[in-house]
């Protein structure tokens, strides 16, 4: 398993950080932990996609994030124990796991103390990459924004090529993209007037990546 989050860990630690975790098998629907609950461990995602999500005040529920193979959740109860879930994981289809809990976690930091530099560094990595996207959010338009989700989900579809199919709501796409859905429509309908998308009744279609790539502004 390609796990970013061990890529920088040596033998016997990377061996070690696997046998410590539990297989967990999920079907689509289900919650692997809800926001409020105590924090026991983290997730690293072997196979399917997760959604993360958290409830407002206003009792709305706003899509954060969708995560594929190899990434990690839960990753701040392992630096932060005792605290509740910030946000809701749900499966997004068939989903494997392999969970880390706390207790094994704290095992293995005794026993390997890189286990332990590496989720600060893990940690580090996810707030880095929540700061690059308030700052997307505050100084990139929102067609731009748009056309950047689609582009970064498309790999855990098949890749940003003709006929990758991503099953996201607008709303969804909206709450991703961090700006209202009647707007987030608007920038729809944009994209796929320029041929990079086509929509469909719950989700879109990449047409034209080379298009789509342009209007996201990514690099070639």
């Amino acid at each position: 398993m390609d796990v970013p989050l061990l890529a920088s860990m040596a033998e016997p630690e990377r061996t070690r950080v696997l046998e410590a975790c539990r297989a967990c098998h999920y079907q689509r629907g289900d919650v692997l932990f809800r926001q409020g609950d105590p924090s026991d461990g983290l997730h690293v995602v072997e196979r399917g996609r997760l959604a993360v999500r958290v409830t407002t005040e206003t009792g709305d529920s706003v899509t954060l994030d969708v995560i594929g193979p190899g990434r990690v959740v839960g990753e701040l109860s392992l630096v932060r124990p005792g605290t509740a879930r910030t946000a809701s994981v749900v499966a997004l289809d068939e989903v494997s796991t392999r969970m880390l809990t706390l207790d094994a976690f704290q095992e293995l930091c005794r026993e390997h103390p890189a286990v332990a530099t590496t989720a600060a560094a893990l940690l580090a990595d996810t707030v880095e990459r929540l700061t690059g996207q308030l700052v997307e959010a505050l100084s990139v338009n929102v067609d731009r924004r748009v056309a950047r989700r689609i582009w970064t989900l498309a790999a855990l579809h098949g890749g940003p090529v003709p006929g990758t199919s991503l099953p996201l709501t607008q709303q969804e796409m909206a709450d991703l993209a961090g700006a209202a859905r009647p707007t987030v429509n608007q920038s729809l309908k944009r994209l796929e007037a320029q041929g990079a998308i086509a929509l469909y009744r719950g989700g879109v279609r990449i047409v034209d990546a080379d298009v789509l790539r342009k209007r996201a502004a990514m690099p070639s």
